[in-house]
């Protein structure tokens, strides 16, 4: 997707020489090691926000380290080949927050207001019937009040994970528990259709919903969030993959081989493979970015301490989709429900949550689709995808999904056990410890905007230890 910089085309050239042996391959590339100020693991919304913000307003060098062919993360915008229009295929829209507005600003970007305007229409995927009456998204905003006054008793959630340790019980009991208790068992069903991906929202720790649907995305769905006027989100990530290009300061298909950060002296080191060879790279301070599993940090250097609180996590498996040949009407999402008010008409997963319109309703459907385990394959959702899309829809269309993006692992969370026992303290604790800081969604919040202003103290705290 991107041109190859001049730096990685000499080093092409050099690579494409060399025929030592192994170790003396780690001799050679030590020789050439790229040196920096702070190596980032990660080129989604946080890793890209976090080189720019220390390159050019902290006078930081930096080198960004992503696996995928380009920088952005969840934030996918798909180009049709049909209607020759784009369409959002992951990240949507952003909060009307300060960080927001600067960071797009900053490469000229503009952005136009977007409301969730539509009418939800709930139908059991199994076979197209209806479930209940139309309910438009005004009168679902007006049922929000008593829930709002909740998020207000742990304001220090828009922190990150930010509690006493003497976790409140409303924290960790089921959120269905929770809702009863608070009047707010209308809202459970609302709440599955709008925040889609938490998993099983009756059993999942209250801590999780209120971090997921917080007061942010009350404010958005009431006010408006920000989506870009060109309709290309992942402009803003082309844009600054150019600039970190032109300091050589990004590798994108790229992963870490090995970590050394422990090592006496002003630097740690990590050897990475990129498609050019492999490189060293040798460090003052490292950001972690990507979500801390044992799976995503195979090859790194993690101590004891820090394996015992990753290998705690589970996540979701959350996909998103574009369908050709869904015939919705324009301004309706379809929301999965089952008629059993028992479980408050929510389907099991896993399955599709809705079928909604994109700008382009007569060529793209928009699909959601998740699930609580991670061993379906990629092919097992696809086809999951249009056989639960094809029987909700009248006549059963043939339909083809044209774009897919899987964004698992998703929503990492620990059992009520764990969050009594001091997890978040603990995982809250890492940051400074072997030269390493942590940010992303594990850390705060499935969310662009909130993230980047929670990336923002940890530059501050990065700023503290440099002196």
């Amino acid at each position: 997707m991107f041109s190859i910089s001049r730096f990685c085309l000499l080093w092409q050239i050099c690579s494409a020489t060399v025929t030592l042996p192994h170790s003396a391959k780690h001799q050679a590339a030590a020789a050439h090691a790229i040196v920096r100020d702070v190596a980032i693991i990660g080129g989604g919304a946080t890793g890209t926000y976090a080189a720019i913000r220390l390159q050019e307003d902290f006078n930081k060098s930096v080198v960004v380290i992503e696996k995928e062919r380009d920088l952005g993360g969840h934030t996918n915008t798909y180009h049709d080949p049909i209607s020759k229009t784009t369409v959002e295929l992951g990240v949507v829209a952003f909060h009307d927050l300060p960080v927001v507005t600067k960071f797009f600003a900053r490469f000229d970007i503009p952005l136009v207001k977007f409301f969730f305007n539509y009418t939800l229409k709930n139908v059991n995927f199994r076979n197209g019937h209806p479930v209940g009456e139309l309910e438009s998204h005004k009168s679902t905003l007006g049922m929000f009040a008593d829930y709002s006054e909740q998020l207000q008793r742990f304001k220090s959630l828009e922190e990150g994970y930010v509690f006493p340790a003497s976790v409140p019980e409303d924290l960790v009991r089921p959120f269905e528990h929770f809702a009863r208790i608070h009047n707010l068992t209308a809202l459970i069903p609302r709440i599955w259709t709008i925040d889609q991906g938490v998993g099983d929202l009756l059993q999942l720790p209250t801590l999780y919903v209120l971090k997921s649907f917080g007061p942010e995305m009350l404010r958005s769905l009431s006010s408006g969030f920000w989506t870009t006027k060109r309709r290309n989100n992942h402009e803003l990530y082309e844009r600054a993959f150019q600039r970190l290009k032109t300091t050589n300061s990004v590798h994108v298909n790229s992963v870490v081989e090995s970590m050394n950060r422990d090592i006496p002296g002003r630097y740690g080191k990590m050897v990475v493979s990129t498609p050019f060879g492999r490189k060293v790279v040798r460090a003052k301070q490292f950001l972690f970015t990507i979500p801390p599993t044992l799976e995503t940090l195979t090859g790194f250097d993690l101590d004891r301490y820090e394996k015992n609180l990753f290998s705690a996590f589970q996540y979701m498996d959350y996909s998103t989709g574009l369908i050709r040949g869904a015939p919705i009407p324009r301004g309706t999402t379809m929301c999965n429900k089952i008629p059993d008010p028992h479980v408050y008409f929510l389907p099991r997963l896993p399955t599709v949550y809705t079928l909604g319109p994109t700008h382009q309703p007569s060529f793209l459907t928009d699909v959601k689709f998740g699930s609580n385990t991670s061993s379906m394959t990629e092919q097992q959702v696809r086809e999951r995808i249009i056989s639960d899309s094809s029987r909700a829809l009248p006549g059963n269309p043939d339909l083809e999904l044209v774009a897919y993006a899987s964004h698992k692992p998703y929503e990492l969370r620990v059992s009520s056990d764990l969050i009594r026992d001091g997890f978040y303290q603990e995982l809250n604790g890492l940051q400074g410890l072997r030269r390493s800081y942590w940010t992303g969604a594990a850390w705060h919040a499935h969310d662009s905007g909130l993230l980047w202003n929670f990336t923002e103290g940890i530059l501050s705290r990065m700023q503290r230890d440099w002196s």
